[in-house]
C-alpha cells in the first residue's frame, strides 16, 4: 500500500496509519499513532515504490521491524523532540512502538503503531502528540499521517463513522491482510473501493467508512466478520446489533512535490535550527535505509540482506 496524498483531496488520507484514543478497563487512557516506514511515491518515484512493494508483505514486515527495533527509528524521533524541548509528556516510559498492519484500497502494508499511555505523572498532551505525529511523517517521508480518537468524535478536525472487527487471539499482519482480502469477496467496495481500508490496533482492525453508504458499510463488514473464523464485529448498539460509532480525525500532511523539504510538517514542529538539523539527519537515515533495500532488490538479494546483512544507516 502506498498512497499518493494530496492536500486538495485530503479525504484520501482516511485510511492512512491510524491514531486511536481509548480507555482500558483500569481507566488508563491510551493513544495510538501509526505511520508507515514505506516512503511516499513522490519521494522515491513510482518505479522504486513498485520495487519495494513487490518484495511482499513478510519481507516488508521484517524490514519495518529492523528499522523499528534495531535502528530505533521512532525512539530516535522522540529523543530528538525531547532533547530539543518541544515535547515533555511523551517518553520511553509511556510509549510503546510495534509493527502492525494497515490496508488501503486492496493493498496491505506494515506500519509503525505507537501506543502512548497516560501515566501516574500526568496525561500525554495533545500538543505533544501532534508534534510527534508531524515529526514521524517528516522523518519517514510520508505523504500524510494521522491522529484519530475513537472515544471523542470532536477531538480533531472532523468526525467519521467507524467500526471495529476483533479477534480473540494474537493477530498477525498477514492474518489482518487475510481478513481484509476476505472482505473483498463479500463486498469489493469495502476492499478495493475508494477510501476502503483499515488499521490494525492490537487484536482489532479499525475500519473507517469508505465512499459507501453507512448501511452498505455495516452490512458488508458485519457479514465478512460472521463468515470468517474467530472474527467478531464489535461495534454494536444497545440491542447487540451491528452499527457504527463516530471517530474524531486530523491529518498532518506534506505535499512532497510542492514542498520537497517537508515544510508542511516542519511548520508544525518548531523552527529551532538544532531541532531541524536533528530531524533532517533522521530523515536521511530513513532514506539511506530505503536506498539499501532498493540495492538488495536490484541484486536479487532481499532475503539474505534482511536476514543476515542488514545494517542501520550511520
Amino acid at each position: 500500500m502506498k498512497k499518493v496524498f494530496s492536500l486538495l483531496t485530503s479525504v484520501v488520507l482516511l485510511f492512512a496509519p491510524v491514531f486511536v484514543a481509548t480507555v482500558d478497563a483500569a481507566g488508563t487512557t491510551s493513544t495510538y499513532i501509526s505511520a508507515e516506514p514505506i516512503p511516499n511515491v513522490d519521494v522515491v518515484g513510482a518505479a522504486n515504490l513498485q520495487k519495494i512493494l513487490g518484495i511482499g508483505y513478510s519481507n516488508l514486515e521484517l524490514w519495518s521491524t529492523r528499522l523499528l527495533v534495531q535502528c530505533r527509528m521512532t525512539d530516535n524521533v522522540i529523543g530528538a523532540l525531547s532533547a530539543n524541548g518541544v515535547i515533555s509528556t511523551v517518553n520511553s516510559a509511556n510509549t510503546q512502538s510495534e509493527v502492525m498492519a494497515g490496508g488501503f484500497e486492496a493493498v496491505t502494508d506494515p506500519t509503525f503503531v505507537l501506543t502512548l499511555r497516560d501515566s501516574g505523572t500526568g496525561a500525554v498532551a495533545a500538543g505533544d502528540v501532534a508534534i510527534l505525529d508531524n515529526a514521524l511523517g517528516y522523518v519517514l517521508n510520508q505523504g500524510g499521517t494521522v491522529h484519530f480518537s475513537l472515544s471523542n468524535p470532536k477531538a480533531y478536525d472532523f468526525s467519521l463513522d467507524y467500526a471495529v472487527v476483533g479477534f480473540p487471539q494474537t493477530l498477525s499482519g498477514l492474518q489482518a491482510k487475510a481478513f481484509f482480502d476476505h472482505l473483498g469477496t463479500v463486498d469489493p467496495a469495502l476492499w478495493s473501493g475508494t477510501y476502503a481500508g483499515f488499521t490494525q490496533v492490537g487484536n482489532t482492525m479499525v475500519f473507517l467508512k469508505p465512499a459507501a453508504s453507512k448501511q452498505q458499510f455495516i452490512t458488508g463488514l458485519s457479514t465478512a466478520a460472521s463468515t470468517y473464523p474467530s472474527a467478531s464485529y464489535q461495534t454494536l448498539n444497545n440491542n447487540g446489533q451491528p452499527t457504527t460509532a463516530k471517530a474524531g480525525i486530523s491529518f498532518p500532511a506534506n505535499d512532497w512535490l510542492l514542498f520537497p523539504a517537508g515544510d508542511q510538517y516542519l511548520a508544525n514542529i518548531g523552527s529551532a535550527a538544532k531541532l531541524r538539523s536533528d530531524l533532517a539527519a533522521l530523515r536521511q537515515k530513513h532514506l539511506s535505509a530505503v536506498a539499501d533495500l532498493l540495492k538488495a532488490i536490484d541484486k536479487g538479494n532481499v532475503s539474505n540482506y534482511l536476514n543476515h546483512q542488514f545494517q542501520c544507516p550511520r
